[in-house]
């Protein structure tokens, strides 16, 4: 086994995939309520070490590692700034809570989290995300009605019409933010790791605001540089790998 050359095939995968991640995270850089996602990468045991194998050492390679290896994508979780829009439908959440959203099948919610606050009234009067069309939840699960007209938002959800109450938007914390899954379309699947889901204490609402993304694009475009440069040394290491191994064939290959 030419050692070098996975080594350096290792290397290429692992910045392909942190290649993909900041193009995703430039991508939605004005994405309401996006997350920005982020990855490290760790060295690799040997194979001999890592599988168990009763192979002999080989300290020579063995002291070189087992290559690079891409630790799972994680997201960021901190508060994006609030902005402005004047939308009494708009809205984003201060603090570490998010949005409770679902589809009603068979009389019961396929519920998905999300900071996505641009909600809509949707052709059957309830209240809805503009994205998606997904159903925007209390923490029982019942959707929110909202009439036409000028409805109002207090920070604890509770949104009234006319003085009346019509329903309280759900705002969910779980125990373990970082066991959380992305889905797309801002949505996020709440993974049975990430514990308990239940109301936040924490957490105000604010109507007529949006949150932004978490990304920070001057970043993003410094690490693309990086990544650039690292995909083409290890590409450039395969490259002389490849040659000294075809010109090692070619000169011991030889029948004399």
């Amino acid at each position: 086994m030419n050692y070098g050359f996975y080594q350096s095939a290792a290397g290429l995968i692992s910045q392909v995939n942190r290649l993909q991640v900041t193009s995703n995270n430039l991508a939605n850089s004005e994405t309401v309520g996006f997350k920005a996602d982020s990855i490290t990468t760790a060295q690799r045991l040997p194979a001999r070490i890592e599988t168990g194998a009763p192979i002999d050492a080989h300290l020579m390679l063995e002291a070189l590692g087992g290559g690079q290896l891409s630790d799972p994508t994680r997201f960021d979780l901190s508060q994006g700034s609030l902005n402005s829009t004047g939308d009494q439908l708009n809205m984003a959440i201060d603090g570490e809570a998010f949005f409770l959203v679902g589809d009603e099948t068979g009389g019961r919610h396929d519920v998905k989290l999300t900071r996505d606050g641009r909600f809509t009234r949707d052709p059957e009067g309830d209240l809805a995300m503009a994205a998606t069309g997904m159903k925007v939840l209390d923490a029982s699960h019942r959707t929110i009605p909202v009439p036409l007209g000028t409805i109002s938002v207090g920070p604890d959800g509770v949104v009234s019409h006319e003085g009346q109450e019509l329903g309280q938007i759900a705002m969910m914390e779980v125990d373990r933010p970082d066991a959380l899954r992305k889905l797309g379309d801002s949505l996020i699947e709440h993974t049975a790791a990430a514990g308990k889901m239940d109301i936040s204490a924490d957490s105000t609402l604010w109507q007529g605001y949006l949150e932004s993304s978490t990304v920070k694009p001057v970043l993003e475009m410094a690490g693309l540089v990086q990544i650039s440069r690292a995909i083409e040394a290890n590409a450039t290491l395969m490259q002389a790998q490849d040659l000294l191994v075809g010109q090692a064939i070619n000169t011991f290959g030889k029948v004399t």
